[in-house]
């Protein structure tokens, strides 16, 4: 006899509906068994791809129903998954300002590991991944929220059942199947701050047949742009984000003298008038020319974009023989994305006003900060477009003990067209700024030198940039086709001892291109991120087996053993031209596990399982490319006593070029995981689970961050490149295989239910608490744990109660993130960073349904407008971790749902 939790209990109550029409599960086994009354139904589940009896296996698994996800309140699946407790130091949700498509695209990370580390499914099939990303990572906001039937979270390793990326776990996403009948959706949301506005529109429909059935789902999803100035705290004395690439110009130059060390002194020239007179221009000058004019660009930006998103499933099936079954799905999405960053400062290679210009001011050589606002701000329309189909037969053989098998094929692609408006050619400022008329005077005069009214000045700045205005354009394209099989049978079973068995073949072929216009790519425009080309192709084979054994006493052994192989090639763009590089990946992987059912109201379980993950063609080999990263310079600041104070603003941002790494190394893992599951009452359940992950040649980013500290502690990096004056000229960044990462911590939840006179309550609790999260940037560096450092809470938790009466319901939830200390950065010289505080955002709802088949739903997210802790002790620009945290305040929606 096999007890259930609570939770399993809905679920399969579900699937017992739809196992006979799932892609993710075979539908004439289940067909089989119920022709015979002495079988027991058995079900696919997430963690494991032998159907079995019983949904608690030795893998923990997190179930999120479509009422769980209802109760949220939140507008996309993105969302729901950025709350949950596993994910534990937040995820990527887009904002303005950054390159390839990124701004347009939500991920989620599993235990802190990574995007790259946990593998999205849809209906048990690898979701396909994104263009921005080399198709390494899935986009979670695509997925319309109205078509998820539940959401399966596996909280551990499983590279050897699921393949490569399954390092921190797998969240599975079942959508809706089986539908008969006409259905329409629609939601409001609308933030107490400015913007943000959201609206969800959505048709489903679909009709069931003796031999079959077919589901069609449309979403329309749009929200409106959230603006920076509306979230940060601009007003505030201490706010001080300002930019010395300013819309009137700054002048950098020698002014002939020597210091006390014999140094040469410069300074800056600026237009003190004109800076009075500029919008967003804050005058940093002595008011006669001395000094900087400092551009408020938080003024301008989006934080968040207009998003604009279609989306198109189809699911269907059709019985070809009492046991061969066709069985398809269709998914298309189309989005734009409008997003906004400042006018473009001219940088990526300075301009020079030559001594002998008629408009100099200094009678010196001066490096000019420019920024374009008078053309317009640096505006990007991004429009990604996927669709991936399936098809495949299933079928049932009567051999032995029955065999059910599958054949699949599909094929997924995805687009990404990036359109950068009012980007800066460097070189056309630069020849116009040289350029000369008949009489042999400069045509610019910058800084006003000549007195023009403010109208006429601003103007011919108009223009200078609009000569050199430049339209940057971004294309990535991603696609797969991948061909698959498997076969499972029960071999052998008698009385308590039984064996079950998986094999399966998959084979798939993947593409990536992405470009940049060839101005870009050449590294003579400011304000976009061109240059990082690739032209990669890869090819995955795949053969896996595991074995299930039920044995006396209730225990149940697993194991699980996978071969991958990766061969990739790529051509990288650098110093020496185009050099094609190819790399093989391959590795074995095994899975272990094991359960115990003492008593039938509880389960003992512990699984261990090695990982593998192949560096995707994005890392590997994009060429080198342009990106201004903020980062506080350690080295100069602390040396000169932030003598700067622009200069040495947190938000400060550094050229960075940065690009990929042929030499990067497989990423090599394990995980261990131990718990239980009891079942106290009918109506309480309570889980308890122990994980412990090592991930070794870990690939991440160095941030320009990372390359400022390590230069302060080693004395020196030849990653920095510093000028005459001692400040940053630029830095060189890339991919790179740390030593390692290790991290450990428990997971709790517990569910129980009370039926009452007065109605039925539903009370539910997961906490994840972190012990360690261990990080070691080579093998000579010590540990370093960042648990409950800044940005790494060690707690995380949900809470929901909910009540139905009769046609009546109401919930409440809350969200909890723990506090964290800026201790160790405060030892490393950043004394600004501080301590967060604990986070906890209460959601309220209450709905009602109606005789005409029909629910009203009406609440408010946040509702006591809970502030997001900060990072600073003074005001900053987007200085709030938006992938952890709620910036938006108290959120009203409404939800109606009819059904004809």
């Amino acid at each position: 006899m096999n007890t259930l939790t609570l939770t399993a209990k809905a679920v399969r109550t579900s699937l017992i509906a739809a196992a006979a029409t799932s892609v993710a599960f075979s539908g004439f086994a289940f067909a089989e068994e119920q022709s015979d009354s002495a079988k027991v139904e058995r079900i696919e589940v997430t963690g494991s791809r032998i159907k079995q009896v019983d949904m608690e296996t030795s893998s923990p698994v997190t179930v999120l129903s479509a009422a769980d996800i209802a109760l949220t309140g939140e507008k996309t699946v993105a969302d729901v998954l950025n709350n949950s407790s596993i994910n534990a130091f937040g995820s990527w949700r887009g904002t303005s300002g950054y390159g390839s498509g990124a701004s347009a695209t939500s991920t989620v990370n599993m235990r802190g590991l990574g995007s790259q580390a946990t593998l999205v499914l849809l209906d048990g099939r690898r979701m396909p991944g994104t263009s921005s990303s080399s198709g390494a990572t899935a986009d979670t906001s695509q997925i319309p929220i109205a078509i998820v039937e539940r959401i399966e979270i596996l909280r551990d390793g499983a590279s050897a059942v699921y393949g490569s990326d399954a390092v921190a776990g797998v969240i599975n996403i079942i959508t809706k199947k089986e539908f008969d009948g006409f259905q329409l959706d629609y939601s409001l949301e609308q933030p107490s701050v400015e913007g943000g506005d959201a609206n969800r529109f959505s048709i489903a429909t679909g009709f069931n047949t003796d031999k079959g059935n077919v589901t069609f789902t449309y979403e329309y999803y749009d929200t409106k742009a959230v603006m920076d100035r509306d979230i940060w705290k601009m007003d505030d004395p201490t706010y001080g984000d300002y930019s010395s690439f300013s819309s009137v110009p700054n002048g950098y130059y020698n002014t002939g003298e020597k210091d006390a060390d014999g140094d040469d002194i410069y300074a800056f020239y600026s237009n003190s008038d004109m800076c009075e007179q500029t919008q967003n221009v804050s005058d940093g000058t002595d008011g006669e020319n001395n000094g900087r004019c400092f551009y408020s660009y938080g003024e301008v930006t989006k934080l968040f974009g207009d998003m604009t998103r279609n989306s198109f499933m189809t699911n269907f099936n059709y019985e070809i023989t009492d046991n061969i079954q066709f069985r398809g799905r269709g998914t298309a999405s189309l989005s734009d994305t409008e997003t906004r960053y400042a006018g473009t400062p001219v940088s990526t290679n300075y301009p020079v006003m030559s001594a002998d210009n008629t408009y100099n001011p200094t009678g010196e050589d001066m490096t000019l900060y420019m920024r374009s606002v008078q053309i317009g701000e640096r505006d990007t329309l991004t429009e990604t477009n996927s669709f991936d189909i399936l098809g495949g037969f299933v079928g049932f053989a009567d051999v032995g003990n029955g065999v059910d098998w599958e054949i699949n094929a599909q094929h997924a692609a995805s687009t990404t067209n990036a359109f950068n408006y009012n980007l800066i050619n460097d070189n056309i400022i630069q020849s116009e700024l040289d350029r000369v008329d008949e009489d042999g005077n400069n045509i610019y005069d910058i800084f006003n030198t000549s007195g023009m009214s403010y109208a006429e000045w601003d103007q011919q700045m108009t223009q200078l940039y609009d000569a050199a205005n430049h339209t940057g354009v971004y294309q990535g394209k991603f696609d797969s086709t991948q061909i698959d099989g498997l076969a499972s049978t029960l071999l052998y079973e008698e009385g308590d001892f039984s064996v079950a068995i998986v094999g399966g073949l998959e084979y798939e072929m993947i593409n990536f291109k992405q470009t940049s216009d060839p101005e870009s790519a050449s590294g003579i425009i400011s304000g976009g991120s061109g240059g990082d080309d690739v032209d990669a192709e890869r090819t995955r084979k795949s053969a896996y087996t595991e074995v299930q054994m039920a044995l006396p006493a209730n225990f149940e052994v697993s194991a699980a053993l996978r071969y991958e192989r990766y061969d990739q090639e790529g051509t990288l763009t650098g110093a020496e031209g185009q050099v094609t590089n190819s790399s093989t990946f391959d590795a074995v992987v095994p899975k272990l596990g094991l359960s115990w059912r003492p008593v039938d109201s509880l389960l003992l379980r512990a699984s261990y399982g090695d990982s593998f993950r192949a560096p995707n063609m994005g890392e590997m080999f994009s060429s080198q490319s342009l990106s201004f990263e903020k980062a506080y310079d350690s080295v100069w600041c602390e040396a000169n006593n932030d003598s700067d104070t622009n200069y040495c603003a947190s938000g400060n941002q550094h050229k960075t070029w940065f690009g990929g790494n042929p030499d990067l190394e497989a990423e090599e893992g394990n995980s261990l995981t131990l718990g239980g599951v009891w079942n106290v009452t009918d109506a309480w359940s309570l889980e308890l689970s122990y994980y412990s992950i090592t991930y070794d040649n870990k690939i991440e980013a160095v941030g320009a961050d990372d390359v400022i500290r390590d230069e302060k502690i080693n004395g020196g990096s030849d990653l920095v490149t510093r000028g005459p004056d001692g400040k940053i000229e630029y830095i060189e960044s890339g991919y790179i295989n740390m030593s390692s990462v290790e991290t450990s911590g428990f997971d709790f939840a517990t569910s129980y239910n009370l039926e009452t006179d007065f109605g039925d309550f539903n009370l539910k609790l997961d906490m994840t608490h972190i012990l360690e999260f261990k990080e070691q940037a080579d093998e000579t560096s010590e540990k370093i744990d960042l648990a409950g450092l800044q940005d790494y809470p060690e707690w995380r938790g949900n809470f929901a109660a909910a009540w139905y009466y009769n046609d009546f319901n109401a919930a409440w939830t809350t969200v909890y993130i723990g506090s964290q200390s800026g201790e160790y950065w405060r030892e490393l010289g950043y004394d600004y960073i501080v301590d967060t505080p604990h986070y906890f955002k209460h959601n309220f709802q209450v709905g009602y349904t109606h005789d005409w088949n029909g629910t009203v739903t009406v609440g408010v997210n946040n509702l006591f407008d809970e502030e997001a802790p900060t990072w600073y002790d003074y005001a900053g620009y987007r200085d709030v971790n938006t992938g952890l945290y709620d910036v938006l305040g108290r959120t009203f929606y409404l939800r109606i749902n009819q059904k004809f």
